[in-house]
């Protein structure tokens, strides 16, 4: 895992979030209840929503974070809201023509109580982090990690796919 703090700007991330506020009263979200295969969903009771971040939020993204993903061919970038008792069970993020996934974190302060921490396994054992604003993790190496069920409030991220 690679992780980034800080990586984008402050006028970026709050686009990010603008654009976010305003989507959540729309009806275009997808449910991780409904959309995500039953490995991933094992062990969590609580559903996750996604929807695609703006053509706009997208070029973004792509100009701020150019220098710190792996070179791709293209990026896909989703909003995720994780609602309280949503997570996501061990898996890798490997997929057909997928040569990395990463999480950006919007939330402006999280807490330790409120779950939602992410967990990797590599060579050295297990890590855990909390989400922080901004802060970017990148799974270029198809590490095993999971999401700890979200206790309360909803964690805030931008799944970003990157394709070969």
């Amino acid at each position: 895992m690679i992780l980034i703090e800080d990586s984008i700007t402050n006028d970026v991330h709050q686009n990010c979030v603008n654009e976010l506020d305003k989507k959540i009263s729309e009806d275009c979200w997808q449910s991780s209840s409904v959309n995500w295969d039953a490995g991933t969903r094992q062990g969590i009771v609580g559903s996750c929503i996604f929807t695609s971040t703006s053509d706009n939020i997208q070029k973004l993204l792509e100009k701020e974070l150019k220098s710190s993903l792996p070179e791709c061919r293209e990026l896909i970038c989703k909003y995720y809201i994780w609602q309280p008792h949503s997570g996501i069970a061990w898996h890798n993020d490997e997929a057909s023509n997928r040569l990395f996934g990463a999480t950006l974190y919007l939330n402006e302060e999280w807490y330790p109580n409120n779950g939602g921490w992410f967990i990797w396994e590599d060579d050295d054992g297990y890590h855990t982090i909390l989400p922080k604003k901004k802060l970017l993790v990148i799974n270029d190496n198809y590490q095993n990690h999971c999401v700890t069920p979200v206790s309360i409030d909803f964690r805030c991220t931008i799944q970003i796919w990157g394709n070969g």
